[in-house]
């Protein structure tokens, strides 16, 4: 399961973990959780974009996606193929 609201007996509000067997946070609002619970899903994102990151910068790593990596051509010849006409890729140079 992870992670269980749990409402505590005076009414406010628990976050209890499966994987610690623990509280993890108690005593708080609903709009304390929300907040929580949003700021702990951005510090996920930037931690996994920042390991992409390092991957696809890293020089000695030419498939960082393993099998499903394309390269710039690769992928611009299939934004042509998929976009609106008019849209330049950006790096690119509009033609008229």
């Amino acid at each position: 399961m992870g992670q269980q609201i749990i409402r505590q007996p005076d009414g406010k509000l628990a976050v209890f973990s499966s994987v610690v067997d623990a509280f993890v946070f108690v005593d708080a609002t609903p709009e304390e959780i929300i907040e929580w619970r949003a700021e702990t899903a951005a510090e996920d994102a930037r931690r996994a974009t920042r390991a992409e990151l390092a991957r696809v910068l890293d020089d000695g790593n030419p498939r960082p996606y393993y099998q499903f990596t394309l390269t710039w051509e690769e992928a611009a010849e299939m934004d042509r193929k998929n976009s609106e006409p008019e849209r330049p890729v950006s790096g690119e140079e509009k033609t008229a």
